[in-house]
């Protein structure tokens, strides 16, 4: 939900550090051009991420400070279930020599807060999506691990999804119809598992599975995918990747309830 009144220096001060972020490090005349802030008030913000250690200063450019690595670690690990399934990741990643990949829901956008290359494949470094890695943010209509998550949404949450995010075509692919993504939604619960075929990224295929919690709330998908020319949909390839994220599924709920258990 947006605030009524949204604090408009807290929101430059964010859009300062996206922008230090996208240009991989930024001097304070490179933000002046870019930022529609007036020289003052832009060296005013700089210095009052920097003292409090959102930035560093390397040199004449200003960087993202690892701060937000404190942060964001203590996001990553919040829900006691998230650990247990990151084990899992590589778990997956050791039985598919693919990509494996916990992600969770957030605001209705998915973040990747576990990423195992099974296979590295040095001769190919392109082989694997660049959309996905630790910290990815992506939508939810046009990846596995998203369409995985969504199809346990009741409808007017779906709703809501579309009409925040809108359904934004990444490759030729890509599901742009409301109608045709609830249709989708449908096949998913049916069958269990949701598959991306070059719907995120033009070459890149997974298949996923929704993930759930103690409470069984939805809490995320485990996810596995590789290039398209060796990631195939046959219904065999299919069948064996379902089966291990299965087991991993099954591998998580016994561990979730070994540790309620212990904190009973």
């Amino acid at each position: 939900m947006s605030p009524s009144r949204p604090v408009k220096t807290t929101i430059t001060s964010m859009r300062i550090v996206e922008e230090v972020r996208d240009r991989d490090g930024a001097t304070l005349a490179d933000l002046n051009a870019a930022l529609d802030l007036g020289r003052t008030t832009l060296y005013n913000h700089l210095s009052t991420l920097q003292q409090e250690y959102f930035l560093t200063k390397q040199g004449e450019e200003y960087h993202v400070a690892l701060r937000f690595l404190e942060l964001g670690e203590y996001a990553r690990n919040r829900r006691p279930e998230y650990t247990p399934a990151k084990v899992q990741v590589y778990r997956l990643a050791e039985a598919t020599n693919e990509e494996a990949v916990f992600a969770v829901e957030e605001n209705g956008l998915m973040y990747t807060i576990e990423y195992v290359m099974g296979d590295a494949n040095p001769s190919n470094p392109e082989a694997g999506s660049r959309f996905i890695r630790v910290g990815s943010k992506y939508n939810m209509h046009n990846s596995a691990a998203g369409k995985a998550v969504l199809s346990q949404f009741p409808p007017d949450d779906v709703r809501t999804v579309v009409e925040e995010h809108g359904l934004p075509a990444t490759t030729e692919h890509t599901i742009t119809d409301e109608d045709d993504l609830r249709t989708e939604l449908d096949r998913v619960r049916e069958r269990g598992h949701a598959v991306n075929d070059q719907e995120l990224q033009r070459g890149y295929r997974s298949i996923a599975v929704p993930v759930h919690g103690t409470d069984d709330d939805v809490i995320g998908a485990f996810s596995v995918g590789g290039p398209a020319y060796r990631f195939e949909l046959t219904r065999s390839h299919v069948e064996d990747v379902v089966d291990v994220l299965s087991m991993s599924l099954e591998r998580l709920d016994e561990a979730i309830g070994h540790n309620r258990v212990r904190s009973q």
